[in-house]
């Protein structure tokens, strides 16, 4: 094969002035890793990268430590995701870079083995350190001057560059942003094997997106009463690292940590221009056929508010308060918005106002969905946003006649779509750590004996395995309790196949008792005393055909990155829906 005419000749120069080019496929001439404490479980390489007409090597990467392969020598690459941007050097030069956030492995460096083309070096004379006024093509890639002013109006005689949120990354430290405050948590405690502490994170926001903030320890004193909600900050010298999506949905590849060195000032201008709050809001119907632990922002219609519940929890003996408030929107769809201590004594509304809830978290039990505020969610009655208005004249003039689906009110994941494994497999790269449902029609091929049952908290509220205390008691972790009995649990692991190919699926108790027509309890007892019949059993169900409704999420294990799938639902296949399925796929394959 000729890989002469693979590389994208040309495009670094226009890529090094400014400009956006789509998946530009380039060779790897070098690399050299740099130090960094920012990132962990990574390492950061600056690269010498060519499109075999032109090189640079002011590329830089953060590569995990299981895909050094994408970094060999003569490696030919896509960029996926990328900006340049212009930093300060440390001989106080502005310079341009380019930032790689994802790539494509496209051939193994071995497989090349040569360099492509014959590159010439661009020099920093060839492209330019100012930024373009047009920052259409990335919103991160604008930076602006200020001069800040003193209480009586004059200007100091420094001028600060001030840097959009959106280009903050790990490689850029001298940075400035002047951002609003949208949202702060109070102070939390924590305390574990590792120690004790405390912490609150904020999130900011300016015109080209948003970032959170959080600060731990000595640090939460600090600067707790220094950022309050909607004032415009400047801030600098923080700790950038790659954002957790278990607790923030924020757009951001990464988040902010505040060091002894971080800098925060008032601006005492409120710039206008800097939004006060800024959401992407999912629609309840597609909340309910989301996985559990999703982060999503909502917005709904307040249709009624349960009393305050007052319990105490079995597994800490502390009093909570609860109540239970049922959202729903235009949708036609309504769920339980769960509230917890203060939130839930505070909110006193029977008006049937309209709630925005950012960050909000999406809970599941045993196919119920619920939603709840977690620590950086921001709740707001009747805020004073479009959104917000267009719901409330929907409702005043028809919601409040229409019968809602309730999604906390029975077992349901939602119209969920049909794929195949390999279809599914592709989903989950493009939507990366979102959670999605499926269904697809299989055939069992395999199931694992040895480990299809547990011993279990005896609690139906529990559910956790028992450590076997060998002295006719049994120890529930969880609950910190010993029990005299334990009770048996399905944890089923099965090889399926569908027409795409196989997948292994787990199934829980429900699903798999309709499976092999036996109780967990029955199959645990079983397998004491006849394992060979248990085998039997199993064997009997291998190459029996189902509908399965399966819950996909991509979940990293011993640093992979796995397509996990667990099966929610299962019956016999309704010929007549799938006939449906197979029409429509052969009608899309027709045009």
């Amino acid at each position: 094969m000729n890989r002469d005419c693979i590389l994208s000749e040309g495009v670094l120069e226009k890529i090094m002035n400014g400009a956006t080019i789509p998946y530009p496929v380039l060779q790897v001439l070098g690399s050299k890793k740099m130090v960094s404490n920012n990132i962990k479980d990574s390492e950061r390489l600056r690269l010498l990268l060519s499109d075999g007409k032109y090189k640079i090597n002011v590329a830089m990467f953060t590569v995990p430590a299981n895909n050094q392969d994408a970094l060999e020598l003569y490696s030919v690459i896509k960029l996926i995701r990328y900006f340049s941007n212009v930093i300060r050097s440390k001989d106080k030069r502005d310079m341009r870079v380019l930032i790689i956030l994802e790539l494509e492995l496209i051939y193994e460096g071995r497989t090349v083995g040569r360099t492509i083309g014959d590159p010439t070096t661009l020099t920093d004379n060839e492209f330019p350190t100012s930024q373009s006024s047009d920052s259409s093509n990335f919103a991160g890639s604008s930076i602006t001057l200020y001069r800040r002013k003193n209480e009586n109006g004059d200007l100091f005689g420094d001028t600060k560059t001030i840097s959009p949120i959106a280009s903050l990354n790990p490689f850029h430290n001298n940075w400035i942003i002047k951002a609003r405050v949208i949202n702060k948590t109070s102070i939390r405690h924590w305390c574990n094997s590792r120690g004790e502490g405390k912490l609150f994170s904020c999130d900011l926001v300016d015109r080209s997106g948003e970032i959170r903030c959080t600060a731990f320890k000595e640090l939460a004193d600090k600067f707790y009463e220094c950022l309050n909600v909607d004032k415009v900050y400047y801030i600098s010298r923080c700790l950038l690292q790659p954002i957790n999506r278990q607790f923030c949905n924020l757009k951001h590849d990464f988040e902010m940590t505040t060091t002894p060195e971080t800098q925060v000032e008032e601006c005492l201008d409120d710039d206008l221009l800097i939004p006060k709050v800024n959401y992407n809001f999912t629609t309840l119907d597609k909340v309910a056929a989301m996985v559990g632990g999703t982060i999503v922002d909502v917005i709904a219609v307040c249709k009624s508010v349960s009393e305050l519940q007052t319990f105490t929890s079995k597994s800490t003996n502390r009093d909570l308060k609860k109540k239970e408030v049922l959202l729903v929107d235009q949708s036609k769809t309504g769920i339980c918005l769960t509230l917890w201590g203060m939130n839930a004594e505070s909110f006193n509304h029977s008006d049937q106002p309209v709630v925005s809830l950012k960050n909000a978290k999406i809970c599941e039990f045993r196919g119920n969905k619920t939603i709840t505020p977690v620590m950086g969610s921001l709740l707001k009655v009747n805020p004073d946003i479009p959104d917000a208005y267009k719901l409330r004249k929907w409702f005043d003039l028809d919601g409040n006649q229409i019968e809602f689906n309730n999604v906390s009110a029975k077992t349901t994941i939602g119209n969920v779509p049909w794929m195949t494994f390999k279809e599914a497999q592709r989903y989950s790269q493009d939507h990366g750590d979102q959670g999605f449902y499926f269904q697809t029609y299989a055939t069992i091929l395999l199931i694992r004996v040895d480990r299809a049952v547990y011993k279990s908290c005896p609690t139906p509220e529990c559910q956790k395995k028992v450590i076997d205390l060998e002295n006719g008691m049994f120890r529930c972790e969880k609950c910190n309790r010993e029990y005299p009995e334990f009770k048996y649990r399905f944890l089923v692991s099965m090889n399926v196949s569908d027409m795409s190919g196989s997948q292994w699926v787990t199934l829980f108790s429900a699903e798999a008792e309709k499976i092999l027509a036996k109780t967990a309890q029955e199959i645990g007892e079983a397998m004491e005393h006849d394992q060979e019949s248990v085998g039997k059993l199993f064997d009997e169900v291998q190459f029996k055909q189902f509908l399965f409704k399966i819950r996909a999420k991509m979940e990293s294990y011993n640093d992979e990155q796995k397509l996990r799938m667990i099966v929610v639902s299962t019956s016999p296949i309704t010929f007549e829906d799938h006939n449906a399925y197979l029409i429509k796929k052969i009608e899309e394959l027709r045009g």
